[in-house]
């Protein structure tokens, strides 16, 4: 039960969960060594109930402005500073009685689960094996859902053998048969192989000379086959087209009426029949995802095994992508269905190295890092066509982003100089009256204009980033440990909206909301035009040109951080046996304590806001462990 108070009104928030879970586990050895089954099931159920109390209060915005003379030029004092008039406030909304509301929402759901398994050794032989046969059921899915009365089911069948010898040769091979509901009979069931093989070659007598060195070497590889059924809240994507049934408003009152789909029978006949209308198209032959999975690693040990380091390599093919053909042209009157026809590749690695020894008899170091790497491409997602190959999404980045290409702010000369960088005459902006200050975009396709055929897709990165890293070290001297973490991540970008990109933005509105300090800073203005400001200048009668979507506001959020720092110490006084105590530990830790990134609207380690959020936390514990 969880209570709110917030201005202006309340919230009661009451959520009564009920969960089980039953484990039966079971030797079989009187049947053959090594036999077990295992019997798995849970059950879960809640009922949370909404009561919010809401009322509205007017607001109101502290105005400066400057005083003009009858020419309306800014009048200044002896000091160079602006004159300003009384200070005004803008209103904004009005005071209002207090409504109540009441929501509730209701979940249940149970899953089932039997295997069989299988483990034994023959000798210098090892042989497992898995048989498994689960099942769930989500009842009342999707509160908003077009069936929520129908519950979320799915089957599934596992088998699984492994096998090594001596641990120095290993196999396994999986297989997965699963069932949705999304499909039609026929193609509710897909099977997903998988398969992987390890060698352990400093094992191998051949390898004996290099065991001072290269102390463990292990070369591993993978390969699966793995199904996707969701897309967003799609259900049944197989069925019969659904309609709209009992619409009521005539075909003229379209865009003022919802329905309007009726009609009058007859040339003088008033009364309204109900019409229908297609409300989605569905397709029949709809199917899983699947996406071909390989993986080539390496493990390998030096001097002793103080040096440790991995390496994989990755790469997935994920093909017959649940998506809307966009090529699909809009005159056919309806939304087009899921197909299955994306195909994006992926691919990455990773190494991480870990160093541990001693110096003496009491002093213990470590330092542990990771480096990875990864990057994908859409191969086929059939967007909608563009006049320009540089709109397109495919070929590119997941999550690139389309968006207009920013030259310069504007002077006094800009047109002769942008003829001259790019052989075009200078194109017309999105405002036919630009000002010192305001954001040019570049003509991409040397239209004359500017316009949204000027957009180009992935001029920078994403909010994914390319590389992530981290270090942790420490050392231990007798009772005293130590330990740093520190993570980072580059090649990534943030594009900043709302109220961090306009000034004097609000929610719901652009002209009543405060003003950053960063604006302040950073804002081209005729005091100081600098060319490389954050901003261009502040306008309300230019805003569609200044604050467009644009490479100017796709911000570098790399970031290296200070994740933790602990300092901790285990006492060892004489009472603790009389006590019970193997442990008495005191620590001071730290969380979040340094970041050095150039972004400075939010955490640059989460994707970019719209609004101001709290800051990030800065977290010191002190903490005592008893261990009996």
């Amino acid at each position: 039960m969880t209570y709110y108070a917030y201005q202006p009104g309340a919230f009661h928030y009451n959520n009564n969960k009920l969960s089980m879970d039953v484990v039966l586990d079971q030797k079989l050895d009187f049947i053959t060594k090594g036999l077990s089954v295992k019997l798995k099931g849970s059950y879960n159920s809640s009922y949370a109930v909404n009561k919010t109390l809401t009322a509205g209060v007017a607001t109101y915005t502290p105005v400066v402005l400057a005083q003009r003379d009858e020419q309306n030029n800014i009048l200044y004092d002896e000091s160079g500073g602006i004159l300003t008039q009384p200070m005004m406030y803008r209103k904004a909304g009005s005071d209002t009685d207090p409504t109540y509301s009441y929501a509730y929402g209701k979940g249940r759901d149970w899953y089932i689960e039997g295997s069989l398994n299988y483990s034994r050794s023959f000798g210098e032989h090892t042989v497992n094996a898995l048989a498994l046969y689960n099942q769930s059921k989500e009842y009342y899915y999707g509160q908003e859902a077009t069936y929520i009365d129908i519950p979320r089911t799915y089957v599934g069948l596992v088998a699984r053998v492994t096998y090594d010898w001596k641990n120095r040769y290993m196999a396994e091979f999986n297989f997965g048969y699963n069932g949705s509901e999304n499909f039609a009979p026929g193609k509710r069931f897909g099977s997903f192989p998988a398969g992987s093989i390890g060698w352990i070659a400093s094992d191998e007598s051949f390898f004996k000379p290099l065991k001072k060195v290269v102390s463990f070497l292990k070369l591993r590889a993978s390969w699966g086959l793995v199904g996707n059924d969701k897309v967003s809240a799609k259900r049944f994507m197989y069925i019969a087209d659904p309609y709209n049934v009992n619409q009521s408003a005539l075909l003229e009152r379209t865009g003022k009426d919802t329905g309007a789909f009726g009609y009058n029978f007859g040339i003088e006949n008033g009364t309204t029949s109900k019409g229908a209308v297609e409300a989605s198209k569905n397709y029949p032959d709809v199917s899983w995802e699947k996406a071909f999975k390989q993986d080539y690693g390496i493990d390998i040990n030096f001097l002793d095994d103080r040096l440790r380091a991995n390496f994989d390599y990755y790469k997935e093919h994920r093909k017959d992508i649940l998506a809307q053909d966009r090529t699909v042209p809009g005159m056919l009157g309806f939304d087009v269905p899921y197909t299955n026809f994306g195909v994006v590749d992926s691919w990455g690695w990773e190494l991480s190295l870990n160093w541990q020894d001693k110096i003496g008899k009491d002093f213990r170091y470590w330092v542990k890092t990771n480096l990875s790497y990864n990057q994908n491409e859409i191969i086929e997602d059939r967007q909608a066509p563009q006049k320009n190959e540089y709109m397109y999404t495919r070929g590119h980045r997941i999550g690139s982003r389309s968006l207009y290409q920013f030259w310069k702010f504007y002077y006094d000369g800009a047109e002769t100089d942008y003829e001259k960088e790019f052989g075009s005459p200078f194109p017309v902006q999105f405002v036919s009256d630009l000002k010192p200050g305001d954001a040019v975009y570049v003509d991409l396709d040397r239209d004359g204009k500017i316009d949204p055929n000027d957009m180009i897709v992935a001029t920078g990165h994403t909010d994914d980033p390319e590389y992530i890293a981290g270090l942790s070290f420490g050392c231990a001297w007798k009772g005293l440990t130590f330990n740093a973490q520190l993570t980072g991540a580059w090649n990534v970008t943030r594009l900043i909206s709302d109220v961090f990109r306009r000034p004097f933005t609000a929610s719901g509105n652009a002209n009543y909301g405060g003003l950053l300090q960063y604006h302040i800073d950073n804002t081209w203005t005729v005091e100081n035009p600098n060319p490389n400001a954050e901003y261009p200048r502040a306008t309300w009668a230019n805003a569609d040109q200044n604050y467009a979507n644009s490479t100017l506001y796709e911000k570098d959020s790399k970031y290296l951080r200070l994740k933790t720092l602990q300092i901790a110490y285990d006492f060892k006084f004489p009472f603790m046996k009389k006590l019970g105590l193997n442990q008495l530990q005191l620590a001071l830790s730290g969380y979040n304590l340094l970041t050095f990134t150039p972004y400075i609207w939010g955490d640059p380690e989460a994707r970019a806001s719209n609004s101001p959020s709290y800051p990030l936390q800065r977290t010191y514990t002190a903490s005592l462990k008893l261990g009996f």
